[in-house]
């Protein structure tokens, strides 16, 4: 039996399958890349919503070793803030941190950073509970919500003082021409009366 066409009919269907094979490799490379380009890029983190506090907002520092400091908050965020200090603290020093807000009153735990002037104390919570973080999102709302008050009236005024009407132009004219009449009068009655006394 002649083997010859049987040869060459296998290595052509071996031909085709490579063929068809490097197509379908093609085709779900191509698939593939397709659907990863459509993938939702990742955001970055949303940074937590900082308040710069306008009052001075009573602040204590309780360190492990059972001594205080006493500062006042210029900034606060879920996520940290920054503390006026007399004195900066060393950078990673640990204390409790307490302070009251709108919300109520809010203890947690902090990691003091680095200074940023010989008075200003950067912070970052590294323990803070449910009803604290409540506590402190309420005060930040609460003070959010009264600076949209704030400017909301502000901008009404400055709105009111750009489309105050001015008075009308007929009044103008009114008031000017009563104002001639009066003056022609009394100047009547001037030289008449200068006139009565010759």
């Amino acid at each position: 039996m002649d083997r010859g066409p049987i040869i060459t009919q296998f290595e052509h269907a071996l031909r085709v399958v490579k063929h068809l094979r490097n197509l379908l490799l093609l085709s779900i490379a191509s698939h593939t890349c397709l659907r990863m380009a459509n993938l939702p890029q990742a955001l970055p983190p949303r940074r937590a919503t900082r308040v710069h506090l306008a009052n001075p907002t009573p602040a204590v520092l309780r360190f492990q070793d059972g001594s205080r400091a006493v500062g006042n908050l210029q900034i606060i965020s879920v996520a940290g803030g920054l503390l006026s200090l007399s004195q900066p603290l060393h950078p990673n020093t640990r204390a409790s941190l307490m302070f009251l807000t709108d919300g109520g009153p809010v203890l947690g735990k902090a990691e003091m950073l680095s200074p940023l002037s010989r008075t200003q104390q950067a912070f970052r919570f590294i323990a803070l509970d449910q009803n604290n973080q409540r506590n402190l999102q309420l005060g930040i709302q609460s003070h959010l919500n009264q600076n949209l008050d704030e400017e909301q009236w502000i901008a009404k005024y400055r709105s009111a003082l750009t489309h105050q009407a001015p008075p009308p132009r007929v009044l103008k004219i009114i008031l000017g021409s009563v104002a001639f009449g009066i003056l022609v009068v009394l100047s009547a009655a001037h030289f008449l009366n200068f006139e009565l006394l010759k």
